[in-house]
């Protein structure tokens, strides 16, 4: 759909619209109109026409409750107009999918929302019993050489240094707008923490392979050709595993640096990236080796020269 229209009982509609833009960024053709606290059906009538008269082309309404007075008015007005949909039971999946997902049908939409609902612990204890491969899984005996036709070909869509590894950002904007077959966390304590690997397998798209390794067997399977033809989206928690994956052996062109949190000792470098004087010395090290470090939250948020922030 061209346009979203969130509609909703008070401020619901205005907190989904906020939450949204601050996992994927600002999001011009998603518009709220809500139902005043003191408003009645008129109120919400007049500011809903007035809004949906400025747009033009398809439009999504998605209202917060089926048989409340935003759904209801928004039938009565647009009911028969071909040009919009309507779907009642708001939330932050559905509406994330549906800006994402514009040329999903309402049906697709619906069938998404309910995937995203989950009993937290039923699911966790479940994971718990996947094979997820892991450096403790892999057979010792491993032989990397029936890979060879792909040793050093690996098809990588994107290397990120995200602190909160898989999380919205990763599992719904960037994994799926690269159409990533398989992500790869590189991270020595999570290779090594049950716990860990089973909210990652959670919180992944269950769409996609998902591999929690060490640092090193990462560069050694990566390199090898292991994962053959698949796109591939390497993920790092900090700076320093990915000065230790290249040490390792890995080849990397490009660094995407997405997330790193303020700590003890931290300065700014973007809105969301602050580092320590330790970091910035590991930036610098990785930069020396002709990768590309670049800043980017979400993909259509503009690309950012990191090592130019840095320096500045």
């Amino acid at each position: 759909m061209e346009n979203i229209v969130l509609v909703s009982h008070g401020q619901m509609a205005a907190g989904v619209k906020a939450t949204l833009e601050m996992i994927v960024g600002k999001q011009d053709h998603v518009y709220v109109v809500s139902l005043k606290p003191d408003g009645d059906d008129r109120q919400f009538e007049a500011d809903l026409q007035a809004e949906m008269k400025t747009l033009n082309g398809s439009t999504l309404i998605i209202a917060d409750l089926l048989g409340g007075t935003p759904c209801n008015v928004s039938l009565r007005n647009y009911l028969e107009d071909d040009q919009v949909a309507i779907l009642a039971g708001m939330s932050l999946p559905l509406v994330i999918e549906a800006t994402l997902n514009t040329q999903a049908t309402p049906a697709e939409l619906v069938k998404a929302a309910k995937g995203a609902v989950a009993d937290v612990k039923v699911e966790m204890s479940a994971t718990t019993e996947e094979v997820v491969e892991t450096t403790a899984a892999a057979p010792a005996t491993d032989d990397l050489a029936q890979y060879q036709a792909y040793a050093g070909k690996a098809n990588i869509v994107n290397v990120r240094i995200d602190e909160r590894l898989i999380h919205g950002q990763v599992a719904g904007i960037w994994s799926t707008s690269l159409n990533t077959q398989r992500i790869i966390v590189i991270n020595d304590e999570a290779a090594k923490d049950p716990l860990q690997k089973s909210s990652l397998r959670m919180a992944a798209p269950s769409s996609m392979r998902l591999s929690v390794l060490t640092v090193a067997e990462a560069a050694k399977n990566v390199q090898a050709g292991k994962y053959g033809a698949q796109r591939i989206f390497l993920l790092f928690k900090n700076p320093t595993d990915v000065l230790r994956y290249l040490e390792a052996g890995g080849e990397l062109t490009t660094v995407n640096v997405g997330n790193m949190s303020y700590k003890e000792g931290t300065r700014e470098v973007t809105k969301s990236i602050q580092v320590t004087e330790a970091e910035e010395a590991v930036f610098e090290d990785i930069a020396k080796r002709q990768i590309k470090i670049t800043a980017q939250r979400v993909p259509n948020d503009p690309v950012v020269d990191f090592m130019e922030k840095l320096r500045s």
